[in-house]
């Protein structure tokens, strides 16, 4: 006989958030830049090429902030809670984007400012902090 769980709860909601989010912030601190210290690089300077990928890291970043308020503008109005998973998962994919970047940055060039994607990346992350709020907009009365 199987039983059903029922719905996810808010705080089990807001649990899972927290934990997804604390792993990106694992994968973009600690996982790239152990790959960036096991596997060394030869450098070949092009301060343009890390000026460009460093730039380019901001636009996702800043894509993030807008495109989770559009979806938690619409997990509100239709009050389905789960589509606030999904603006957070986008943001948080999105913020990784400027992480991914800086390890290409270093990967190519070598360059010692591959630091500055990962930072913006971190900062955008540390930004999308899971709020329980947002779950608690999203949620029908019933919840």
């Amino acid at each position: 006989m199987k039983t059903d769980p029922g719905p996810a709860s808010i705080e089990e909601r807001h649990r899972t958030l927290l934990i997804l989010w604390f792993a990106i912030c694992m994968s973009l601190t600690i996982m790239y830049f152990a790959f960036i210290y096991l596997a060394t690089v030869t450098p070949a300077p092009n301060p343009k090429l890390t000026l460009l990928l460093n730039t380019v890291g901001l636009i996702p970043v800043a894509a993030s902030f807008l495109i989770k308020q559009i979806l938690l503008a619409k997990a509100v109005t239709a009050q389905q809670v789960q589509q606030v998973h999904s603006a957070y998962v986008i943001s948080f994919a999105l913020c990784e984007v400027s992480g991914l970047l800086a390890l290409l940055d270093y990967r190519l060039t070598g360059s010692k400012y591959y630091y500055l994607g990962f930072a913006i990346g971190g900062i955008g992350l540390l930004l999308h902090f899971p709020r329980k709020q947002h779950l608690v907009d999203a949620s029908s009365p019933g919840i």
